[in-house]
């Protein structure tokens, strides 16, 4: 059996471009598998893509000035082949266990290490966003946590719920609620639901969660179910900024929404944006260079 070569894109620039070149990578030919843009340990930032087939350097460098109006000099672009092997194990094995707020969230691999945690959740790396290991995800666990010591929400909504995690977790807190968890990728459905199944004891008292693949707020189910007494977005800031006025008005009146997937970069443009539909900005914490931003909407 012939296996698959990959390709890495790799750009290094200054953390601005960086961050807009990760948001244009995504919507160019060819589609890239997954773009991930971070700040490696000398604090240089760094955006990466994989591909199946090899990009064009001439092209992807055209692209980029184009759209962003910046010289090459201005970056640093390097296309490498991917050493195959086996990365969903490489990457299981090299996840620590991690606690935030009264979640444990770990690998199969540290299955021992959550014996005595009442809030264990299991998830694995695999083809969806959410393990904890980032600070968009640890930052809405966090935040979970908080809001489970004082608020009881009975309709809740994981808006793009990648693996699930988020609802999971607010299904170990809110054990009377509703909650739906929505993907517009199937792959993330599917991934969210075996996790879900993992993290659902016998006899469990968790609340239930709905899976759907749906088209952001666009799907029946959701139009159905709401307005949501808490709605959890941990999407991209972009799509956020521009879903504002539709995810402000799927919120129930006193609800709670809290927010992630956020630069600290691209925070004040996100608050402006709900604020400007009439939420309340309560506050908002910063893990590494990701924000998570909790806003209240008024009754």
């Amino acid at each position: 059996m012939t296996e698959t070569q990959l390709y890495q894109l790799t750009i290094r620039a200054d953390k601005t471009i960086n961050a807009e070149i990760a948001d244009l990578l995504e919507n160019l030919v060819p589609e890239p598998l997954s773009v991930s843009h971070f700040r490696d340990p000398n604090k240089n930032w760094i955006t990466t893509a994989h591909y199946e087939i090899k990009p064009n350097n001439d092209a992807i460098t055209k692209q980029i000035s184009n759209s962003l109006n910046t010289s090459p000099e201005s970056y640093e672009l390097e296309i490498s082949k991917v050493e195959n092997i086996d990365w969903v194990s490489h990457v299981q094995k090299g996840l620590k266990p991690v606690r935030a707020g009264r979640f444990f969230i770990h690998g199969s691999h540290d299955s021992d290490k959550a014996e005595n945690e009442p809030y264990s959740i299991l998830i694995d790396a695999a083809q969806a966003f959410g393990t904890a290991h980032h600070g968009t995800t640890e930052g809405c666990l966090k935040a979970i946590s908080e809001l489970s010591e004082t608020h009881k929400p009975k309709n809740i909504l994981d808006l793009g719920a990648g693996s699930g995690i988020l609802a999971i977790a607010a299904s170990m807190v809110f054990k009377g609620a509703t909650i739906i968890a929505s993907d517009i990728d199937p792959v993330s459905v599917q991934v969210a639901k075996t996790n879900d199944d993992l993290n659902r004891p016998e006899n469990s008292n968790n609340a239930k969660i709905t899976h759907i693949c749906g088209d952001a707020l666009n799907d029946k189910t959701i139009e159905e179910t709401a307005p949501f007494e808490l709605l959890i977005a941990n999407i991209l800031a972009k799509p956020l900024i521009s879903m504002a006025p539709d995810i402000t008005n799927a919120v129930a009146p006193d609800g709670t929404l809290l927010l992630s997937g956020i630069l600290d970069v691209q925070s004040d443009d996100v608050i402006e944006a709900y604020v400007a539909e009439g939420l309340t900005h309560l506050k908002t914490d910063l893990i590494g260079e990701w924000t998570t931003s909790l806003f209240h909407k008024n009754g």
